[in-house]
């Protein structure tokens, strides 16, 4: 079968190769979801590349009107060819409006067609008159080889029970939900008749951005094809003691959760880890929420670590995102990107509990972060990650299980309340498949960062 670009970016994968040719797809969502947006990426995108595209719209705008609305969108083509249908006669007499398109289809021989909006044919007809007239629609579009989309302003409910979605080869329905203070668009992948063997492991639902260049979608992480050989080694915290505590450093591939109140030296650690995997010439990644990459090189230059350099040769990229705009898929396919990239060995994933903003349900966020490690443990990356607790704890009061079920290891760094003044300690909670120390040991956070107290002191 013959596969066209969607001209989306990501979705071509997602359906497994792009739109069928021939086929008929429904794009089905409420108003405001981002129908047209969609159909005109797609058909500008199809006019450029050389296509013969053709633009339906049902409308009672004049014709200057329409192509006025239509150029507000930067990235319509004008090679589109542009035929409106009277929105009256089409909502009165379907089957005349029915002729009218023959016609245009027969003398402009499209390779993509848009009808925009379809469902409003025969307003206020009986059902069976609708059904009848779409028979007749999808008889007519059959004697074309084109790809043809029509779109639909119906809820997910009226999707199920609409006649165009029977007749249609895929099915792909727009949505936008309020989550928080910001709206969040998602796209679903309702049916794709006789090509399920073809779409991508991930296909379902997908949030998505609309912005001046349109629609981008972005798709969940897939596991890594051909997985990095699981590795044998150990590599460094950059902390001697800890390595020792954990019998000689952290696993190779594996995922540590470090958690911990504010300001207990998290995000020190973290830049302990990247630092010694920096000085033995690995490639390394920063995810911040927090702290943009200025502040980040600065406090590091502070203990001594010079960050700028290894920025500069490509050795070390720093990730920055406001967890108030990105959305959390958008995120993972960045991270992703830069592994690729740069093959990078290390990542350092600093205060995981902004995504909390986005993903408010404990078990979205835990498959969220699932997905990145997996991801990230095919590539052979040994990844460090933060997680704070808003309350003071010990290893008898800890938090809830969330992701750290899905870690390797758990590093806890605690405050202790001790005459009159707080002291830190930490402790290797759990180190799968190792030996560890079970001990509490109290450390402190110097011009150099983290530094045991004393080498075998015990907390009590």
């Amino acid at each position: 079968m013959k596969y066209c670009s969607t001209g989306i970016a990501y979705l071509d994968e997602v359906l497994g190769g792009g739109l069928p040719k021939p086929s008929l797809i429904l794009i089905g969502g409420t108003a405001g979801a981002g129908k047209t947006t969609f159909v005109l990426q797609s058909l500008s995108r199809a006019a450029e590349s050389g296509e013969t595209a053709v633009y339906m719209p049902l409308t009672s705008q004049s014709f200057n009107k329409l192509m006025d609305y239509l150029r507000c969108y930067p990235f319509f083509s004008e090679k589109v060819l542009v035929q409106p249908i009277d929105r009256s006669t089409a909502e009165k007499d379907p089957l005349t409006t029915l002729l009218d398109m023959g016609n245009i289809l027969a003398s402009t021989n499209p390779d993509r067609l848009v009808i925009n909006p379809l469902d409003t044919l025969g307003y206020g007809f009986p059902s069976h008159e609708k059904r009848r007239f779409a028979y007749s629609f999808d008889a007519m579009i059959q004697d074309w080889s084109a790809v043809t989309m029509v779109t639909g302003e119906l809820n997910r409910q009226q999707i199920h029970q609409s006649i165009l979605s029977h007749i249609a080869d895929g099915v792909i329905y727009l949505d936008r939900e309020l989550i928080g203070d910001r709206v969040v668009r998602k796209m679903e992948i309702m049916k794709w008749r006789g090509m399920g063997n073809t779409l991508s492991n991930t296909s379902g639902i997908h949030t998505f951005k609309i912005n001046a260049n349109g629609i981008s979608i972005f798709p969940k992480l897939e596991a890594t094809s051909t997985p990095c050989p699981a590795g044998e080694g150990r590599l460094s915290t950059g902390v001697k003691d800890i390595d020792d505590m954990m019998r000689g450093g952290i696993p190779e591939q594996s995922f540590i959760v470090v958690n911990g109140g504010a300001g207990v030296g998290k995000t020190i650690l973290g830049l302990h880890f990247i630092v010694s995997g920096l000085e033995q010439g690995e490639h390394c990644l920063i995810v911040l929420f927090e702290e943009k990459q200025e502040q980040l090189v600065h406090e590091a230059e502070k203990m001594g670590w010079n960050l700028e350099d290894f920025i500069k040769n490509g050795q070390l990229h720093i990730i920055y995102s406001n967890p108030n705009t990105i959305l959390p898929d958008e995120h993972n396919l960045i991270i992703k990107s830069f592994v690729e990239k740069m093959d990078a060995k290390r990542l350092f994933y600093d205060g995981v509990y902004n995504l909390e903003s986005s993903l408010p349900d404990t078990l979205e966020l835990k498959n969220h972060i699932r997905l990145l490690i997996d991801f990230l443990k095919g590539r052979g990356v040994t990844t460090m990650l933060t997680n704070e607790v808003p309350e003071l704890f010990t290893p008898e009061k800890t938090p809830e299980p969330d992701i750290s079920s899905l870690a390797d290891g758990i590093i806890m760094l605690h405050f202790l309340d001790h005459q009159n003044r707080y002291d830190r300690a930490m402790s290797i909670l759990k180190l799968r498949g190792s030996d560890h120390d079970r001990s509490m040991r109290k450390y402190i956070i110097g011009d150099g960062g983290i530094e045991m107290v004393q080498k075998g002191f015990v907390v009590k």
